[in-house]
């Protein structure tokens, strides 16, 4: 009966560790920023995810300087510039920034 009891409690707690481990978050864009231009619809997945996290949490990115040399050439400062191209005074994106995708 012990034996049973063990494997069964084993058991249980693997699933339990392998659901949790195994859940991943569906990242959606929120309604109130402008929809993802065809450009981050067309690419990869990572690509659509690194533009839905720049809406989501752009003072992570502002913080971030921009190193790829597009300052010169667009005005970029940080690496929300790369993905974001304006926000309006509530953080809702108005407009989105090609240089994410390259």
């Amino acid at each position: 009966m012990k034996k049973y009891f063990f494997a069964v409690l084993l058991g249980a707690v693997v699933m339990v560790l392998l659901s949790g481990c195994g859940s991943k978050e569906e990242l959606a864009l929120d309604s109130k920023h402008k929809e993802l231009p065809d450009f981050v619809q067309n690419a990869k997945a990572e690509v659509q995810e690194a533009y839905i996290m720049a809406a989501t949490y752009p003072q992570a990115l502002a913080s971030v300087p921009c190193y790829c040399g597009c300052y010169e050439q667009d005005g970029h400062i940080s690496n929300l510039d790369c993905f974001v191209d304006g926000m309006d005074k509530n953080n809702a994106v108005t407009g989105w920034d090609s240089m994410g995708v390259a």
